[in-house]
């Protein structure tokens, strides 16, 4: 005999069902906000100005933007509306998805308020609304970005993923006429797509070069946007992305999200991933304004709010090693200034350390601290702590560059020409250009004027290029340091490599010898296609440090960059997106799994000369 389900069986079935039916709900109104919120993207775009529109379209235009809030105002406040199953805060959840309509609210209901009605106060309102649909579609696409980083198997093609999406992103907003100077191509009219292409590939892989003046040909709106991508770029689309979650008050990351991060910040376990992640976003902030408050007394002779203005462009620019600069000369002839000489050197060479070797002196300062506090009270005796081998490695291979780079680069302009300059000022500008020559691209002194010997050792410096794990480019100093240490292991008849009483794995080294080889081939081949397309009278020395300079993502430039013929533009646009993503990532990237061999064939020996 059949039984007949208990009532609590049945109200569990009935409350399923009902879950089931709100999550469809939810799920048909999320894919109803991505097709509005694109259409809404789509009418703001037209209306700013990628075409010329009547009165008419305008005003249908701004009625379509205030008709795709609303849609997603309603959306969202049924979506907050409908339990979310499982979530961990449902209260959280609610207050972010009402968060919108609030703010598009309390806006519109201060323009009210300080504004009669009148035509400006509707544009008031307008601009009000397109700024939210960007804001939700920036915020969209940073949710894009991690749920893919929780779902890739392949870290390496949501990296490079990551960075096109970025440069598409940038060269579309360049694009825009608003983005323009007034005066500069005529004014309304909107820039050259290989001139936005190759700025925002520049601003977004953290480079620096340019082929126009960054001050005089971008407007107020275009310097927000050049500021913009190399803040995201130098920092990446997905800690931006893992920003949001932990401003959200998302308790934690997805696992693969977390490894996908740890493989971008060079961390060692997915768990140091998350405590990085709050270390880079405390640190970068912490750093960049203090950076920007040293920096605001070099423009003294604008009026406060343009100089709040430069220095924080200026510090973000330095800390994230792009080598932007709002002054079309940068700062030539500048190097005298104990902002340019001090703070602004801190700064670059505190974006080239890497993150992950803040993290390690900021914890190796914090425990010995405690350990000589609890000394001086008789309460422990333990050991001082050590920072580790990347650490160690990273700090005596940049204290070495930029001690050797500092003197090469005095003696060598020093015994060129009958110096002009006094000792200090000369001694000033060659720190200043032999920390900027790895990684930063600003500059004191005119690169073209430099002798032949200089532009050597600078194309070196900028080959090598920055830290694993920092905002600056190059085959990274660590992978230096390794080459250098396997070559003396060979002088020594040693088969391992051996630093600071420890021994690099073997894969390790073989890894930073090919990273070696397939950066000469990339700078090589790079130079050989300039010298093709540019003409005859170009130096070959000049090409050879412009091609290095996009590789190594610095941006110093002798001065060919802004005559480059179109095709050198997009081969340097291709050669700065491989050296911000890294040649051996993209590899991985477009390599497929490894076939796990269980045999391997014998050895035979080679001569290698």
């Amino acid at each position: 005999m059949l039984e007949s389900p208990s009532p609590s069986s049945s109200d569990d079935l009935i409350h399923r069902l009902q879950q089931t039916r709100r999550t469809r709900w939810r799920e048909r109104l999320l894919r109803g906000e991505w097709l509005v919120l694109a259409l809404g993207v789509s009418g703001v775009l037209v209306h700013v100005g990628f075409v010329t529109t009547s009165a008419e379209r305008v005003r249908d235009l701004n009625s379509l933007a205030v008709l795709v809030m609303c849609l997603l105002s309603v959306s969202r406040i049924a979506r907050s509306a409908i339990a979310v199953p499982g979530h961990h805060s449902p209260r959280l959840r609610t207050a972010q998805l009402l968060a919108v309509p609030v703010l598009w609210g309390l806006g519109l209901a201060a323009g009210t308020l300080v504004h009669e009605p009148s035509p400006e106060r509707m544009s008031l309102a307008v601009g009000w609304t397109e700024c939210m649909i960007a804001t939700m579609a920036a915020l969209a696409v940073l949710r894009a970005v991690r749920s893919l980083a929780a779902r890739t198997h392949n870290s390496a093609v949501l990296l490079a993923g990551s960075f096109l999406l970025l440069i598409t992103v940038g060269t579309l907003l360049l694009k825009m006429p608003m983005c323009v100077a007034d005066g500069a191509q005529g004014g309304s009219q909107s820039a050259d797509w290989n001139v936005a292409l190759f700025t925002a590939t520049s601003a977004s892989c953290v480079t620096g070069l340019i082929v126009v003046p960054t001050g005089s040909h971008w407007s107020p709106v275009g310097h927000a946007v050049i500021f913009t991508l190399f803040q995201i770029g130098g920092l990446g689309i997905l800690t931006f992305g893992a920003f949001v979650a932990v401003l959200s008050g998302r308790r934690g990351l997805h696992f693969r999200e977390a490894r996908t991060l740890r493989d971008m910040l060079d961390s060692e376990s997915v768990k140091d991933s998350r405590m990085l992640l709050l270390t880079i976003l405390l640190f970068t902030l912490a750093t960049e304004l203090v950076g920007a408050c040293c920096l605001a007394g070099l423009w003294s002779d604008k009026t406060p709010g343009q100089q709040a203005w430069h220095s924080v462009f200026h510090s973000v620019s330095a800390f994230c090693n792009a080598g932007f600069s709002l002054q079309d000369d940068g700062f030539l002839n500048m190097g005298g200034h104990w902002q340019v000489f001090g703070p602004l050197t801190f700064l670059i060479i505190l974006g080239g350390l890497g993150f992950p070797v803040i993290q390690d002196l900021g914890i190796a300062i914090r425990n010995n601290w405690r350990r000589r506090t609890r000394r001086t009270l008789f309460l422990s005796n333990t050991a001082r702590q050590r920072l580790s081998v990347h650490s160690r490695l990273v700090l005596w291979s940049a204290l070495v560059l930029l001690v050797m780079g500092t003197v090469n680069f005095f003696f060598l302009e020093s015994l060129r020409t009958e110096p002009e300059e006094s000792t200090g000022r000369r001694i000033a500008d060659a720190w200043f250009q032999s920390v900027t020559f790895r990684t930063a691209g600003f500059n004191t002194v005119d690169h073209g004027s430099l002798s032949p010997a200089t532009k050597l050792m600078a194309i070196v410096l900028m080959f090598i290029g920055a830290a694993p794990g920092s905002t600056g480019g190059g085959v990274k100093t660590v992978v230096f340091a390794i080459t250098m240490l396997n070559i003396y292991a060979v002088w020594r008849g040693r088969d391992r490599v051996e630093v600071f009483g420890r021994c690099i794995p073997a894969e390790q080294v073989s890894r930073a010898l090919s990273m070696i080889a397939v950066g000469l081939i990339i700078v090589l081949l790079t130079t050989g296609l300039l010298v093709v397309f540019e003409p005859e009278s170009t130096p070959f020395l000049d090409l050879l440090y412009e091609a290095t300079s996009a590789f190594g993502t610095v941006g110093v430039s002798t001065g060919v960059t802004g005559s480059l013929s179109v095709p050198s533009q997009l081969l340097i646009v291709v050669v700065m997106f491989l050296g911000r993503v890294g040649p051996i990532t993209l590899l991985l990237a477009m390599a497929g799994a490894g076939d796990a061999h269980k045999y391997s064939y014998p050895t035979e020996r080679v001569s290698l000369g």
